[in-house]
């Protein structure tokens, strides 16, 4: 659903200017007849136009900074601009089609930047063009609200789209068609050249945050800060890297984990008795208690926290807002998105075939292996991804066919009836994995039964998106436990992890409210003050990238031989082991290293790491860094990059 959040200036003017825009395209021919001197020399000066004119269309739908931005990033953002549009003049040969086609380029791009930004508080990365169609396959639920800026960019759009309707066709000849494809040729390879022999952050100063990418869009450009992160998708290998001493650290630091009583005295039981293992990534779950704005008026995940787990935290994660499938990445490879960076999405880049995963190794050892989600199977690429993952089949939208529907979805418990299927089709040991979609956003559908309804208004005022989003945890949890009775009377050994793959979107405005603007430059107040005791720095923004996880077991047996603590927090990477030590599984040499890591680095994810003694660090904090912390990164981009 569109809607228009404009003042009626904004309207009246874009308004004006697509009038102007129609009438020079219906009175083309008769305005160039009339003004043919003119508009004849006027085609260098529209040219010219449209390297700023670009560069602006590319800012001010989603930039309030625009016109603050640091001369030196305008001077180089209009340089790159300034050479795009050369390669497509030449290469349109210099045709008004090629002018108005740049154009709307870098409309569509400062505009999408704005609906992202708005959804998901961040700007588009250079992983998210590559992810176009899943994007456009989960959209619907949301409302795409027009502001000012969009109108006023769609003005100047317009307003310059008129001037070049106006114009000239140009006359192509046999030579100056050469002339401007070698021209478009050349350019295109002098900036390929350029743009593989600089770093844009080392040479220019443009560096982009990686959890807060858009404030550095806003100050440095949205197509530098673009181009910057593009250069960073590469896996680039540790320093002194070399996959021999990947291997003999993994060896060494998984002998230790075995010689360990907690890993070898785990519960294993016989090869014919194993349960089955039931991982449930459900998603946008998260506890919005832990900010107290919220905590006032809301109890948090009451029916999730009686569950009678085995171990039940907090589980560091890599999303917010979005990026399900890094969730699911982090949790079946056992990888973390700390070592990868921002706008980096494993499924869309990198062949996953050979690297160890839970699917992989549980179907080592006799596993029947299920992945199921209800949405279009293409989605992140996961037709693709689950056969290089290992896994044997995979249960995507098609199977749901006759699934009871939740707000316009396939409801958390028609994917429950699913694996309550299967574990009784047989008595085969199994490892179902299941994606939720039911409690995805968007949050202003209306769809919630006031049943589930939750009201929880934040000093005094109610949020429709809150509310809804609220109501959504409140049915997972009723559905997760009903499903948790059913597996009681399964006569069959069952272990299950639940987790939420991030929190939603707004919650970067629900801290903000929470504990003001706390974060700029690593941990250096910048804004309101943050109430006393509030979280600061890396700690703040870690409170938007944690959801709740448990394991839980139908098993007396399981139950009585866990030697978990019952709160254990921990990160997403590490969770698969844990899995797999609670169900008593014996553990392979890479799951036995990612426990030994554990005991040096507890927690790690996109924003930093935690060390023995619990405190955070950034990335960038090398001094803090550990050998732990090499050792992982040695032997993930082993396990990922040099599978060979």
């Amino acid at each position: 659903m569109i809607e228009i959040q404009a003042g009626p200036i904004a309207v009246v003017c874009a308004i004006a200017a697509l009038c102007f825009l129609s009438y020079a395209i219906i009175r083309r021919k008769h305005l160039a007849r009339r003004f043919d001197r003119v508009l004849s020399h006027a085609k260098p000066i529209v040219a010219a136009a449209c390297i700023p004119a670009g560069f602006l269309l590319m800012e001010i739908p989603y930039n309030p900074l625009t016109f603050s931005i640091d001369p030196a990033f305008v001077a180089l953002g209009l340089g790159v601009t300034g050479a795009l549009f050369a390669i497509v003049f030449f290469l349109g040969q210099r045709s008004k089609a090629a002018m108005a086609a740049f154009l709307c380029a870098c409309f569509a791009e400062g505009t999408a930047n704005y609906f992202v930004a708005s959804f998901k508080g961040q700007p588009i990365l250079p992983s998210d063009v590559m992810a176009l169609q899943t994007a456009a396959s989960v959209s619907g639920g949301y409302t795409y609200a027009v502001g000012e800026s969009v109108l006023a960019a769609f003005a100047l759009l317009a307003v310059l789209g008129g001037f070049i309707a106006m114009l000239p066709a140009a006359k192509a000849t046999k030579r100056s068609v050469a002339i401007d494809l070698s021209a478009g040729a050349a350019i295109l390879v002098a900036f390929s050249m350029w743009f593989g022999a600089v770093d844009i952050e080392k040479d220019y100063g443009c560096r982009v945050d990686v959890w807060s990418s858009l404030d550095s869009y806003q100050q440095n450009g949205s197509l530098l800060c673009f181009l910057q992160r593009s250069q960073l998708i590469a896996p680039h290998a540790p320093e002194d890297y070399s996959p021999q001493e990947a291997a003999a650290i993994r060896a060494e630091k998984a002998a230790i984990a075995m010689a360990d009583q907690a890993v070898e005295d785990s519960p294993a039981t016989a090869p014919d008795v194993r349960p089955a293992v039931v991982a449930i990534m459900n998603e946008t779950f998260s506890d919005l208690s832990r900010y107290p704005n919220v905590a006032q008026t809301y109890a948090g995940t009451v029916a999730f926290d009686r569950i009678d787990a085995l171990v039940k935290g907090d589980c560091y994660v890599s999303a917010m807002g979005g990026g399900t499938c890094n969730s699911e990445f982090e949790f079946l490879t056992g990888s973390t998105m700390g070592l990868l960076g921002a706008g980096v999405y494993p499924y869309m880049l990198y062949d996953l075939r050979g690297a160890d995963n839970l699917a992989r190794y549980l179907s080592s050892i006799g596993y029947k292996t299920s992945a199921i989600h209800p949405a279009q199977k293409e989605n992140w690429r996961r037709d693709r991804v689950y056969r290089q993952l290992g896994f044997d089949e995979f249960y995507d939208i098609d199977s749901f066919e006759d699934a009871e529907m939740f707000r316009g979805m396939v409801s958390d418990a028609s994917t429950y009836d699913l694996i309550l299927d299967l574990l009784n089709r047989d008595d085969d040991p199994r490892f179902i994995f299941d994606v939720t979609i039911a409690s995805h956003g968007g949050y202003d559908t209306g769809g919630v039964d006031e049943q589930y309804m939750v009201h929880a208004p934040l000093d005094g005022i109610e949020y429709d998106d809150v509310n809804e989003y609220l109501g959504c945890i409140e049915r997972s949890q009723v559905e997760l436990v009903e499903f948790l009775g059913k597996l009681r009377e399964l006569d069959r050994p069952v272990i299950v992890c639940f987790f939420g793959d991030h929190q939603p979107g707004f919650v970067e405005w629900l801290s903000n409210e929470a504990y003001g603007a706390n974060e700029a430059g690593e941990g250096e107040a910048d804004g309101a003050q943050p109430a006393a005791e509030a979280p600061t720095g890396i700690d703040l923004v870690q409170e938007r990238y944690v959801t709740p996880y448990m394991i839980w077991t139908n098993n007396p047996e399981l139950r009585q031989a866990s030697d978990e603590p019952r709160v254990a927090d921990t990160s997403l990477n590490y969770l698969g082991a844990i899995l797999l030590r609670a169900a008593g599984l014996p553990l392979d040499e890479y799951f036995a290293f990612t426990l030994a890591v554990r005991d040096d680095i507890p927690a790690i994810n996109l924003n930093g790491y935690q060390d023995a003694q619990g405190e955070w660090h950034w990335h960038g904090d090398t001094a803090a860094r550990s050998e732990a912390y090499r050792q992982l990164s040695m032997v993930e981009h082993a396990n990922l990059f040099e599978k060979d």
